[in-house]
């Protein structure tokens, strides 16, 4: 059985929260690790439905775990199902995990994901783009779309400045460089160049290199950068002024991301100021999307009571549709 609390975020929304909200409403839901699929009780074998939450890379290094999903796929059926929070089909994939990982581990990836996603009787995807992205790749497939829960408790609703804008992005830094690098050398400084700004990192720990690197393509504005923690996270969207979410449009691997940081952005009653993925748009009505994010925060600054209007129906929006009950009842339904 899995902890209660897991680092990884996919865990936490697509799985964990799912199952806790599942087993308050009475049913039967359990979180495992794979490593108990090696050796399955006549309760998974027999479930209603067992949702493998996608195995990340380096499950590919156990051929244990490899041969335990097979195993297990084949006895389940129609039953498996399997959800999908990331692209890993594809060259655009293939080419980033050779670069990153190694020519041997994204081999395995091109012959194992294929083979698990064509296996499962149904696949759940994070957002709708990433399920536009799957039909490409597996036109038959039974695709449908779950979205993330949010797991940050609700705030009031503020948007009132100061003499400095307090801004904040969290995440993993590594999968979003291009575009916090472009962010903080191009948009930050047309920013401060306006209204005194500092821009908080909520991440993984970065060396001071790269820190430094960050802070002098950003000046005249401020850069700090603090370690990720669900407490820290909620911390510092109750102490900023406003969330901005900076994407790549161009990178395949990104465009299917789920809206979940802007979630849980609304969620804590704090504007959102986002490229516009297709991810996104869906929260149109409630954030602001724009290629331009300086002119964008500009104008919110001008307008502190329309991004408060709109903050707070995305928050109302998000608790109807994304709080941990609201998605549970979307996995009952996928389920049964």
């Amino acid at each position: 059985m899995a902890s209660g609390h897991s680092d990884l975020a996919s865990l936490r929304y697509r799985a964990l929260l799912p199952a806790a909200a599942l087993r308050a409403a009475g049913h039967d839901a359990a979180v495992l690790g794979l490593e108990q699929w090696a050796q399955p009780t006549t309760d998974l074998i027999d479930a209603d439905a067992v949702i493998l939450t996608q195995p990340k890379e380096g499950v590919l290094l156990q051929p244990a775990h490899i041969q335990a999903i097979g195993a297990l796929g084949a006895a389940l059926g129609d039953r498996l199902i399997v959800d999908v929070c990331d692209l890993k089909l594809g060259e655009d994939f293939l080419g980033y995990i050779a670069q990153q990982r190694g020519a041997d581990l994204a081999a395995g990836c091109r012959s194992f994901y294929p083979a698990l996603l064509g296996r499962a009787g149904r696949i759940v995807a994070a957002s709708a783009a990433l399920a536009t992205q799957l039909r490409e790749h597996l036109p038959d497939a039974r695709i449908s779309v779950i979205g993330d829960v949010v797991e940050v408790a609700a705030d009031t609703v503020r948007f009132a400045p100061g003499e400095t804008l307090n801004l904040l992005w969290f995440g993993f830094f590594g999968a979003h460089a291009a575009a916090l690098h472009r962010f903080c050398a191009e948009d930050l400084p047309a920013l401060a160049s306006q209204h005194a700004v500092h821009l908080t990192l909520l991440c993984e720990p970065l060396g001071a290199t790269l820190i430094e690197t960050l802070r002098s393509k950003a000046t005249p504005a401020q850069i700090a950068a603090l370690p990720w923690s669900v407490p820290a996270l909620q911390s510092a969207l109750a102490a900023c002024d406003a969330v901005v979410l900076p994407f790549d449009h161009g990178n395949t691997l990104v465009r299917g991301k789920s809206a979940n940081r802007a979630l849980q952005a609304l969620q804590a009653g704090r504007a959102v100021f986002a490229h516009p993925l297709e991810s996104y748009r869906e929260l149109a009505p409630y954030i602001a999307l724009a290629d331009a994010l300086p002119q964008a925060v500009l104008a919110g600054l001008a307008d502190p009571d329309a991004v408060i209007e709109r903050t707070l129906a995305g928050q109302a929006h998000v608790a109807t549709h994304y709080s941990p009950a609201a998605i549970a009842r979307l996995w009952l339904a996928t389920a049964g």
